[in-house]
């Protein structure tokens, strides 16, 4: 019993135990939640505290959740504000028994400065720009946060070890500017430059080293090329990309199993590159140099066995043969298989909307038994062509101003169609040639969705919209233009249309003009362009009967024009040629005419006919009746009309119509008039530009090479009555060929070093007098009083030296000589640049440009005479002002006296006396006061009818073949201004052919070697 009743004592005393700890589990069971009783933000100084509690999801008075609490800590530091090692929640009792909520926070600073010290072989502009685009994080003004310097710092290393400086350290640093800002330090020590000097491959025997090496493209030995182009650096990427070249020639070549080993990069020390005789700065240098040596497995060369296709249905196994290219028994070439599968058939495909079109080829390599040194490949090629898709939704995303109609006309695929990706990129390709929008990149703007259920294809193109208007000013002073000024507008996009409509003025002193154009890009809804023109233009110019008046003030001007001056002070006596006229024009896609292909959508052909009206109005000073200031009328011009139907062919893929930066332009005109009017001539013209990418391809703004070559000619055939009639009155038509209308260059469009319309054939102009019924007076105008007591032999003789016979006669009686540009009816242009974007909108172009003007048709002499003058006995020459028949007498006969008061032949008794017999009788004698002659002299005037003949040596014109060729390198600044849309240029130019001096008696030139320009506008 004894045991019992200790067991029984023992579990009573274990019950006693247990029961208090029981009770009070029950007890904390029952015990309620805890409350928040405040939530805090503490150490925050930049950031307002109820910014940062709108993360946190914990509120005061809500149950106290430490697993909440914790993850509104993670999204306070989510917001990327914070240090993360430095922010923290801590938990305080509250005073009512609840809980306080404290969030310790510590800001990150701002970034107030970012500097690059010891920074030299990259500028700081390309480093932030590389930071922005791989998303490091560090910019001014942005969050700093220490994690990201180390991507910084990677990035930094990249970007020195493209330039050749591969081992360069960096380090960084901050410091307070203030309490929650910092200046970060990137402190960079770009080490040695380092170039490439040697690239050699081992293990290659079919192979030459210089076949290979030729492969590469990017990255070469060093040499003065490699040096400028910046391919004799070591950047890993790069030679990756050349290495998978030199094995895809391998392969292009049969050998399908050739493959390359890790590069092996040998540290050769110091050594000099570029040209060592030559110890120029940017032609050679001593640099650490490596050499990069490749090993080459080239294995065997493999001929093609068997070829299977399985997997299609759209297309046949033999139009796939066929694309491939290639045979059994031919060498396999891996190149052209890959090309066929994966560019070829993808494109092909992917115009009949099969766009997700995959091939697989599956060699098989086995060795040849007729060749142990070659091997064969049988190729099993797996179509995967999936479904057919179809073109559900098209939209367009920024065209705040141009209707999407506008738009959606230049797209080649509808709604509903079958998706051709090929018709969609020539459709992009369209909307950039419009120039309404910046250059839109289908890698970047244009944005697909696939529904693969439904086979449908969602596109939409983001543009946008650049300035509407183009605003351009030109104005200047010289020559016969006199000064002007001018102003071209121009709108591309009216009301957001794609109207067209420009208007360019243009008004100076001596010349004036005004034309207006409108077109229509769009009639009927149907890609036919329509539009007209209208223009307007008066020019002043010296007349022929010039030489035969009696103003004198108007004979010096027109001596100091022929001379060279480049100002005309008094324009009333000026004739001014008046032309008024229009056009109508109509052109289409070749598409419209002839089935759709890519030829046929980038090809429109037009048609265009003009009318003009030329006219010759009197100079002013003709309306006063005074015949001290009459300017004979020498030339009166009729109402000259030209009528003219031109067809044109042009041929574009540019990729924008302002600036393109790749495609290419050809054009061909044939103008021909006649239907109607007065003028007959040809007009056969074409021109080719092409823009190709050079460098930064793939990027909105590459260097781009550039260049335009033009060529043209103009004849005439059967001319008119009225255009002969002309030409043997002036000097407005040549052959038949209007002079405006033949060829100059010379000018911001054409060749940029010289002044504009400077450089074409030049011509010898020798001005001539002819006279007829001579007769001897007593006085110089009025009714002509007969000489008394003069013998009939003196008068005879005096009639026959002042009969004078124009040039080719026995009295010539020569007035002047000069030298003028007659233009010629061909010319060759050529204009090349290289285009470098700087910055923006600012550019830098290297330019070239060569060109002639030359007659390429044999061309003869021609000779224009003004209308006999009756009575006009005052005549210049190229003796001086204010000379006549008498004086010219005098100049060809240098014995015979004359009057220097009068101009009157001198005379004594019954004959001519000589200059030196009247200077001593001046000198000793007594002088009428009447006449300032010596007492017993008189004098007579040779009175009759003259007119003015001009012999142009046009058979023997100088510079009318090749040797007008000129050329002008150099730069050209280039800032584009948005609001009026077209650059402004400094252009520096050296002209190596510039003539200066005198090249043949009366012809001078006075053009500069080197010239500096500023001009508004684009060569091409």
């Amino acid at each position: 019993m004894s045991n019992q009743r200790l067991l029984l004592i023992l579990l009573s005393v274990f019950f006693t135990i247990l029961t208090p700890a029981s009770s009070a589990s029950a007890q904390a069971q029952e015990k309620p939640p805890q409350l928040v009783e405040s939530v805090d933000i503490v150490g925050n100084r930049r950031l307002r505290k109820e910014d940062i509690l709108y993360y946190v999801q914990t509120r005061a008075g809500d149950t106290y959740n430490e697993a909440q609490v914790q993850r509104d800590l993670q999204g306070i530091l989510a917001l990327g504000f914070f240090l993360k090692t430095e922010t923290r929640v801590v938990r305080e009792e509250g005073v009512r028994g609840g809980v306080n909520i404290i969030f310790y926070v510590k800001e990150l600073p701002i970034v107030r400065e970012l500097l690059f010290e010891g920074l030299k072989a990259v500028a700081e502009s390309d480093v932030l720009k590389a930071f922005r685009e791989r998303r490091v994080g560090i910019s001014k003004e942005s969050i700093y946060d220490p994690v990201k310097s180390r991507n910084a710092i990677r990035v930094l290393k990249e970007l020195l070890a493209s330039k050749g400086y591969p081992n360069a350290s960096i380090s960084v640093s901050q410091s307070e500017v203030s309490a929650t800002s910092n200046s970060i330090t990137f402190r960079i020590d770009e080490g040695e430059r380092v170039r490439v000097v040697e690239i050699q491959f081992e293990g290659n025997q079919a192979f030459s080293d210089g076949a290979l090496r030729r492969q590469l493209k990017l990255v070469k030995e060093a040499g003065l090329i490699s040096r400028f182009k910046g391919q004799d650096i070591l950047d890993r990427e790069k030679l990756d990309y050349d290495l998978r070249n030199v094995t895809n020639y391998m392969r292009s070549k049969g050998y399908l199993q050739a493959r390359l080993g890790e590069p092996k990069i040998d540290d050769l020390g110091r050594r000099r590159t570029g040209l060592p005789v030559l110890p120029v700065p940017f032609l050679s240098s001593t640099d650490a140099a490596l050499r990069i040596t490749v090993p080459v497995i080239e294995g065997k060369v493999y001929r093609v066995g068997e070829m299977k296709i399985q997997g299609n249905s759209i297309v046949s196994e033999q139009q796939i043969v066929s694309a491939i290219g290639l045979n059994p028994g031919d060498v396999a070439n891996g190149e052209r298989l890959g090309k066929a599968l994966y560019e070829d058939l993808k494109k092909f495909y992917g115009t009949q909307g099969f766009i997700q079109y995959t091939a697989e080829p599956e060699p098989t390599f086995r060795d040849n038994p007729k060749d142990p040194n070659e091997g064969i490949v049988d190729f099993l090629i797996t179509i995967e062509e999936g479904k057919q898709f179809s073109l559900r939704r098209l939209e367009f995303i920024g065209n705040t101003f141009t209707r999407d109609y506008v738009m959606r006309r230049e797209f080649l695929l509808n709604e509903g169609d079958i998706y051709n990706q090929t018709l969609f990129e020539y459709s992009v390709l369209r909307l950039n040639q419009l120039g309404y929008f910046d250059p839109i990149e289908k890698e970047k703007d244009v944005d697909y969705k696939t529904n693969e259920e439904e086979a449908q294809v969602d596109a939409s193109v983001k543009v946008a919209e650049r300035g509407r208007q183009q605003i351009s000013f030109n104005g200047g002073t010289g020559g016969t233009s006199g000064a002007f000024f001018g102003l071209e507008y121009s709108t591309n996009n009216l009301l957001g249309r794609g109207e067209t409509l420009s208007l360019n003025l243009s008004a100076g002193s001596q010349q004036r003009s005004v034309q207006f154009s409108f077109t229509q890009p769009y009639v009927r809804n149907r890609p036919i362009q329509a539009g007209f023109t209208l223009f307007s233009s008066s020019a002043k110019y010296y007349g022929d009967g010039t030489l035969l008046s009696q103003n004198s003030a108007a004979q010096s001007s027109y001596i100091d024009y022929l001379s060279g001056s480049t100002t005309i002070s008094d324009t009333s006596s000026l004739f001014t040629r008046i032309t008024n006229g229009g056009s109508v024009f109509l052109s289409a896609p070749l598409s419209e005419f002839y089935r759709k292909r890519r030829f046929t959508q980038f090809s429109r052909i037009g048609l265009s006919y003009a009318l003009s009206q030329s006219s010759v109005k009197d100079p002013e000073v003709n309306s006063e009746g005074d015949s001290a200031t009459f300017i004979p009328v020498v030339y009166a011009q009729s109402n000259i009309i030209s009528s003219s139907v031109t067809g044109t062919f042009a041929f574009d893929t540019r990729n924008g119509s302002i600036d393109p930066t790749q495609g290419r332009e050809i054009s061909f005109a044939l103008s021909l008039a006649g239907l109607g009017g007065d003028v007959r001539t040809y007009q056969p013209s074409l021109s080719y530009s092409q823009f190709i990418p050079i460098r930064n391809k793939k990027s909105q703004n590459p260097q781009v090479f550039a260049f335009r070559i033009i060529a043209g000619h103009i004849g005439s055939f059967a001319p008119t009555t009225k255009i002969r009639e002309a030409q043997t009155n002036s000097l407005s038509f040549i052959n038949g060929v209007p002079i405006y209308s033949r060829y100059f260059l010379g000018g911001d469009d054409s060749i940029r070093g010289y002044d504009t319309r400077s450089i074409a054939p030049i011509s010898r102009f020798q001005t001539s007098i002819t006279s007829r019924n001579v007769t001897v007076a007593n006085n110089a105008t009025g009714t002509a009083d007969p000489v008394v007591g003069l013998p009939q032999s003196v008068i005879d003789e005096l009639a026959r030296l002042g009969t004078f016979t124009g040039i080719g006669g026995s009295n010539p009686g020569l007035v002047s000589t000069y030298y003028s540009a007659i233009g010629g009816d061909s010319q060759l242009l050529g204009n090349f640049e290289y285009r470098i974007p700087i910055a923006g909108p600012v550019q830098l172009a290297a330019f070239a440009d060569i060109g002639t003007v030359f007659n390429l048709r044999k061309i003869s002499d021609q000779t224009y005479s003004s209308a006999f003058l009756t009575d006009q006995p005052f005549l210049e020459s190229s003796f001086g002002t204010g000379f006549g028949l008498n004086t010219l007498v005098i100049a060809n006969n240098p014995l015979y006296a004359h009057s220097a008061f009068t101009g009157g032949i001198v005379l004594r008794g019954a004959g001519l006396v000589s200059q030196e017999d009247l200077n001593n009788a001046l000198r000793f004698g007594p002088v009428d006061p009447l006449t300032g002659l010596p007492v017993g002299f008189y004098q007579a005037f040779l009175r009759g009818e003259a007119q003015t003949n001009t012999a142009v040596n046009l058979a023997s014109s100088l510079y009318s073949k090749w040797s007008a060729l000129h050329s002008s390198i150099g730069m050209e600044f280039r800032v584009q201004v948005p609001i009026i849309n077209v650059p402004f240029r400094l252009i520096y130019a050296y002209n190596p052919n510039a003539r200066n001096g005198t090249y043949d008696p009366g012809l001078t030139f006075t053009e500069k070697r080197n010239a500096f320009r500023f001009s508004v506008g684009r060569t091409f």
